[in-house]
Parts: structure tokens; sequence; C-alpha cells
């Protein structure tokens, strides 16, 4: 079965022989994709081992519009895209610098992805490892709210989380989170969060701060607007009503 593009949608990409090496690359927007070592193969190309560990906290790029999604985001907080998938495994890729262009990373099945033109940026190249980014203690995010409304942001989002009291996000929307390990999404009270990452309950590391631990304060404001017109799950809707009356 054919690999697909991670760039353009349902577009299969070609084998090509180069040198000993069968690369993969899209007839359409000439990106490549190399196996874990076969980039390596190529003696006047650098190996790219330096950046897996930046690779492992780095955020993946939307394959919709290219925005920047971070890890703990299932979807672009800007517009709805999934972000770009490995070609080999499927796992999410992970935008990393490498000093003369960026490159895509997978850290599951260890596999890298070349847009056009960056394997002969890469001639000659040379990557170290960039500097460590200061670890994250506990959640990035703001106090949650009482009554369903909740303004937690995941790393790097600039807009509020949905309400999280049902496995939905709440009110039939989805959450923006998804563990790092499974991708599986979770609701704010589900996650775990961990170097500023976020996990799932099954595959939650020791020491991970659970979200349903953190403080929450009353704030009015906060409270969402209920209009027809934005599809209110009716389910959802009798979960919040509850766990408000019940405060």
């Amino acid at each position: 079965m054919a690999r697909s593009c991670p760039v353009c949608p349902s577009q299969p990409l070609n084998v090509v022989q180069a040198s000993d090496v069968e690369v993969d690359v899209c007839p359409r927007c000439d990106g490549m994709y190399f196996d874990r070592g076969e980039l390596e193969r190529f003696p006047d190309r650098p190996s790219l081992k330096p950046l897996v560990n930046a690779a492992k906290q780095a955020a993946s790029r939307c394959r919709k519009g290219g925005h920047l999604i971070p890890r703990a985001r299932a979807l672009c907080a800007t517009c709805d895209g999934e972000p770009v998938g490995c070609p080999g495994c499927g796992a999410r890729l992970a935008l990393v610098n490498a000093r003369v262009c960026n490159v895509d990373l997978c850290t599951h099945c260890g596999g890298t992805w070349l847009d056009a033109g960056k394997f002969e940026a890469l001639e000659n190249a040379t990557v170290t490892a960039p500097k460590a980014a200061p670890v994250a203690k506990g959640w990035e995010v703001a106090p949650a709210t009482d009554g369903g409304a909740d303004p937690w942001k995941a790393p790097g989002a600039t807009a509020a989380l949905p309400p999280s009291d049902s496995p939905t996000g709440g009110l039939g929307v989805r959450s923006p989170l998804a563990c790092v390990q499974c991708g599986i999404q979770v609701s704010v009270v589900h996650a775990h969060a961990f170097n500023g990452d976020l996990y799932c309950g099954e595959h939650r590391p020791k020491g991970a701060v659970s979200g349903a631990s953190l403080p929450r304060s009353r704030d009015p404001s906060t409270l969402p607007s209920f209009d027809a017109s934005d599809g209110v799950d009716l389910a959802d809707l009798v979960i919040w009503l509850f766990r408000l009356l019940k405060r």
C-alpha cells in the first residue's frame, strides 16, 4: 500500500531510487520522506539524531494551514486542521529547526519528512542539538471556573477550552486536548500534565498533575452563552446544569 503525503491531501507517494536508498517522494509538492537511518546513508547529509530530544517537546504544523499546533492540542486552534502525520506510521510529526531549515521528525518511528528544497539545503550542513528550553512545571493553564465554562488554556493556545464535564469536551464540542502518548482526546478533568505535555489516565507518568485536582474559582462572566445555532448537545447541557445546581 502506497504511503500518503503528509502535506497534500490524498496524494500517494512515489518510491524513487536515489543511490542505494528507496526514497518516498510526493509528485505534487516534491517533498521527500526518509525512514529511520535512510537520510544518514547519504554521505553529504547530516544526521538529525541531535534533534530527537527537541522533537519530543516540539509543536506540529497544521496540515490545513501550516499553523503551529502545540503537542497538547489535537487540532489547530486557528483553523481546526489536523497536525501533519508521519507517512511511515501515522503518528504526528514534530517541526524542529535544523539551523539551515525546518524538518519534520517522527519521534515514534524515527522517520523524517523534508519539504521541497530542504534535502538540498541540508547538503554539508552541520546539525547540533538546540539549547534546552526551560522545563514547564505542572500545568501551563489558567485556573478553572465553577459552572462548566472552562478558561484553561492548553500550552500555546490562544482560546479558552470548551466545558470539560463530558468526554466530548462539553456542549457537543470536541475537546482540543489530546494525550501525547496515544493521541486520544481527553477533557481537562480527565487529563494529566507533566513537563508541559498532556496525557490520558492510562499513560500518565509518575508525578503528573491531574486536571481534576486544580483549583476552581467562581466567575459568572466565564459562563457559556447558549445559542441554538451553536448546535448544543442536549446530554451535555443536562450534565452541565446538574453540576451547576449541585454547587
